[in-house]
């Protein structure tokens, strides 16, 4: 159940390509005509999810500050990590 919770705190956290141009109130460019760019970003941001909530979960394993509570804490950071690595790869494209 965790990595199920883990995978999907990775889909949530995953940012839409070109995000960050509603910044500069540009029109929004016309949608690719292949999907398998937001296809490969979701892709990451469930790998990402996954990476981070298990690699954080390990880490606070025994750790007496988030004892009954480390499914949650990992969860969010699943949701962070897959939301920071999916917005700086989704930054790279252009």
């Amino acid at each position: 159940m965790e990595t199920a919770l883990y995978l999907a705190m990775g889909w949530c956290g995953t940012k839409y390509p070109g995000w960050w141009r509603r910044f500069w109130k540009n029109p929004p460019p016309p949608p690719d005509p292949e999907p398998w760019w937001a296809i490969a970003l979701i892709g990451i941001g469930l790998i990402a999810g996954f990476a981070g909530g298990t690699l954080f979960s390990n880490a606070i394993l025994d750790n007496q500050f988030f004892s009954g509570q480390s499914a949650v804490a990992s969860g969010l950071f699943a949701f962070g990590a897959s939301n920071v690595v999916t917005g700086v790869v989704s930054a790279l494209k252009k």
